[in-house]
């Protein structure tokens, strides 16, 4: 039996569309900085819903093994910021573009390595042939959203700026897995939205 909209699956993407399309996302001061986009993707499978991330290798230039959404810097080739996520999550993961129903926007962040990051959020189906490029991808990982909602899974690393000031930002753990820097402010604000949304029954 098909559940309905209201209470199966779907639920949750049609949630998080309607709130991200009616708002205009943000960005952080950019002064500098270089364009870049990602792409969060969710997927569907054994009753739950997941984020899907990659171990970057210890081969790529920046943020080695470390974990990410995938994504990289805006080409010129690019139309825009989705265009930017979805190319890259194509030769990062080999997930087709039109493969992809895109939600929307989150807010965008910068990183220490002075890239400004836009995020856009969109569903992968399931089941679903990843091809990791293995230049750039060392694992993909599927964290459970609602183990990432659990208390337990956020942690706070603080940090020095520049200006001498403390910065404290959010971590999360993911199974042997530490998700910190801007792929975990980039979390942090998906978790939020979808807490907006108990109709959805959270990650069911």
């Amino acid at each position: 039996m098909r559940t309905s909209a209201a209470t199966g699956p779907e639920a949750l993407p049609e949630a998080l569309r309607q709130i991200l399309t009616r708002r205009r996302p943000a960005d952080e001061a950019s002064d500098g900085a270089s364009p870049a986009a990602v792409l969060v993707p969710l997927q569907h499978h054994d009753g739950r819903w997941h984020v899907i991330l990659n171990v970057r290798s210890e081969t790529v230039g920046e943020h080695k093994g470390e974990v990410a959404f995938p994504g990289g810097r805006l080409e010129p080739a690019d139309a825009d910021m989705v265009a930017c996520a979805l190319r890259e999550t194509w030769e990062e993961m080999g997930i087709r573009p039109e493969d992809v129903d895109v939600l929307g926007p989150l807010d965008a962040v910068m990183t220490r390595t002075n890239y400004l990051v836009w995020p856009t959020v969109g569903v992968v189906p399931h089941p679903y042939a990843f091809a990791p490029n293995a230049r750039e991808v060392a694992a993909v990982i599927e964290a459970p959203v609602d183990e990432l909602l659990e208390p337990g899974a956020a942690r706070h690393e603080a940090r020095v700026m520049p200006d001498g000031t403390v910065r404290k930002r959010v971590a999360y753990v993911c199974g042997d897995h530490l998700i910190f820097g801007a792929t975990a402010w980039i979390l942090e604000q998906l978790l939020g939205f979808i807490a907006q949304s108990p109709d959805t029954g959270g990650a069911a």
